[in-house]
């Protein structure tokens, strides 16, 4: 017995020894949330809003899509961005609460996953139904929260949109003008199409 409990000791001390605490190394995140909408986010849904739609003018209309190898990468590559950037937005710093907060990131990741996989399958309408469902994360994240920075201004105030670097945040305003919008639209297949029509002149 004694030998078998100076065992049991020797094993006890063994495991202790191979098991260390593991320490999280601290996040590099010195962006602010509005900074990593406007250089990381916004250009990643860009990438995917801006893949499919059509012109359409005195000549006719005029769809377009990816059609290499090389246009379709980039539509993925933007995806992806969007997908992963969009968990840093529940990072401790950065999320507001743990609710609503973390369930709007988790809409546009999962969205932006959906757009990852069109892309792998050059699925054109898949990207350009889903670039619909990306729109309307973010714009309803944004009626929410768009004051969680002291330099952003509710939505949908036409400065916010004049700063921001994309066309189809000028299209989509211009829009809500039109139809004297007083909160954030959900898109169906007709806006959208516009949007992308906008985006293209």
């Amino acid at each position: 017995m004694p030998i078998l409990r100076s065992l049991l000791l020797a094993c006890t001390v063994f495991l202790a020894s191979c098991t260390t605490t593991y320490e999280r190394p601290p996040f590099n995140s010195p962006l602010t949330t509005l900074e990593l909408m406007e250089w990381v986010l916004d250009p990643a849904a860009d990438g995917v809003w801006g893949a499919v739609g059509w012109i359409s003018n005195s000549e006719g209309d005029k769809e377009f899509f990816p059609k290499t190898q090389e246009e379709w990468d980039v539509v993925r590559n933007s995806a992806a961005t969007l997908m992963e950037a969009a968990n840093l937005l529940m990072l401790e710093n950065r999320a507001v609460d743990k609710k609503n907060w973390m369930q709007a990131a988790r809409r546009l990741s999962k969205n932006a996953e959906i757009a990852l996989a069109a892309a792998k399958a050059k699925d054109v309408k898949l990207i350009f139904d889903i670039g619909a469902e990306i729109y309307n994360a973010c714009s309803s994240c944004h009626y929410q929260y768009a004051n969680f920075d002291k330099k952003a201004q509710a939505w949908p105030n036409a400065a916010v949109f004049a700063k921001r670097s994309t066309t189809v945040q000028s299209a989509m305003l211009e829009g809500l003008k039109a139809k004297g919008a007083a909160s954030p639209p959900q898109l169906d297949h007709k806006d959208f199409q516009l949007v992308s029509l906008l985006l293209s002149r």
